[in-house]
Parts: structure tokens; C-alpha cells; sequence
């Protein structure tokens, strides 16, 4: 893309949401299997790392904690930083306010959920472009906001001081301005929330 900032990617970090209860899926997304070689976790982390994103937060719960630690080398290779969660069922916005105590300040973060494994470099680079400061970023497909969002430094500090957990973020984010940004893949719109939606796209039951 012409005249696109190509230094976001590298200076942005992602927050990968872990930390649910996953009470329809039944077990941990972050351990499912992606594909004979990967988990859900696996997949995203190397996804990021490819498109250029080399500071990676995993937010987990006591539950993801013990389900990590087949994953142990992988992550530690990487360089991710695991970040407990005690308190998941205060939600998802104190999930990100959790991960986003990050020790530097970057000039965008991503938020990425774990129930969409499908996120691809492509898409990760066509936010970046699109990326304007003080401004957050959503992929659109045929009229629907998909994942991930991707943050400006100055929302990003203002969750970081907002003073109460119990917030949704799309309420939260209403008061910055939005840049819709179009991408062709529709499973930007994905969530594998269930064994029913799992099957759908993976052809068999997680175990």
C-alpha cells in the first residue's frame, strides 16, 4: 500500500484474551488444536510473530495456567509474556485492563480473542495501514466489525486508568474515534465458542 506506515506492526504489542471460563466449549480454548501441529495459542502467537508483532501478552486464568504447560517451551521461545488473570469473572475489560500493564508504551496494541484462531498477517497489516493515532481500528466484512481491534497509544493509557473494570469495551471505545477497515476474509467474524462451532470448521469434537 502505497505510502503506508510500515513501523507499526513493529511497534505495537498484542493482548491475547485467554482468560474466560469457556463454559460451552467445555475445556481451555487456548489448548485447543488449530491443526495436528498447533493450538489455538500456537497459532495466534506465530501469527503476530510473522506479521512483525514481537510484543505479545497472553492473559490466562488458573485454569489456562495448568493448561500451558505443554506450551511451556513454545511460549518461552517466543518470548511471551503470560499474565494471571485471579479474577475472570470480573470479564473481559478487566482481562485487557489486566494484560495492558505492559512495561513500555507502544504506539498500538492489538486485541486479540482466542476464539479466533484464523487471524492472518494480511489482516494484521491492512489495520496497521489503516491505523490513524488517538483512533482504534476494526475489520469489517459485508457491514460487520470483526478481529482484531487494534488501539491507539492514548486509549490504550486511558484503560489502563480507568478507574472501574465493570465496562463493556465497545461502550468504552465510543467516545474515540473509529476507522472501519474492509477485508475480504469473513472469518474476521468468527468465534469458536462451542463444540457445535469448533466442528464447523474443524471437521471433528475437541477432546
Amino acid at each position: 500500500m502505497p505510502g503506508a506506515d510500515k513501523t507499526i506492526l513493529q511497534n505495537s504489542a498484542v493482548v491475547i484474551l485467554a482468560a474466560g471460563f469457556s463454559g460451552r466449549m467445555g475445556v481451555p480454548k487456548l489448548s485447543l488444536p488449530f491443526d495436528k501441529n498447533q493450538t489455538f495459542t500456537e497459532k495466534i502467537i506465530t501469527t503476530y510473530l510473522t506479521a512483525g508483532c514481537k510484543n505479545i501478552v497472553l492473559v490466562v486464568n488458573r485454569q489456562g495456567i495448568k493448561g500451558l504447560k505443554q506450551q511451556k517451551d513454545f511460549l518461552t521461545k517466543c518470548n511471551v509474556s503470560v499474565v494471571l488473570n485471579a479474577f475472570p469473572e470480573r470479564e473481559r475489560f478487566y482481562s485487557l485492563q489486566t494484560g495492558l500493564k505492559l512495561p513500555d508504551e507502544f504506539r498500538a496494541v492489538f486485541v486479540q480473542d482466542i476464539d479466533n484462531p484464523f487471524v492472518h498477517p494480511e489482516w494484521l497489516q491492512k489495520l496497521a495501514d489503516a491505523f490513524k493515532p488517538g483512533a482504534f481500528v476494526v475489520p469489517h466484512h459485508n457491514g460487520h466489525g470483526g478481529h482484531p481491534v487494534l488501539l491507539s497509544g492514548k486509549i490504550v493509557r486511558d484503560i489502563q486508568t480507568f478507574k472501574s473494570y465493570r465496562e463493556n469495551l465497545r461502550d468504552f471505545l465510543q467516545a474515540y474515534p473509529k476507522i472501519n477497515c474492509p477485508v475480504e476474509d469473513e472469518k474476521i467474524l468468527v468465534n469458536i465458542n462451542s463444540p457445535v462451532e469448533y466442528r464447523k470448521y474443524f471437521g471433528k469434537l475437541a477432546k
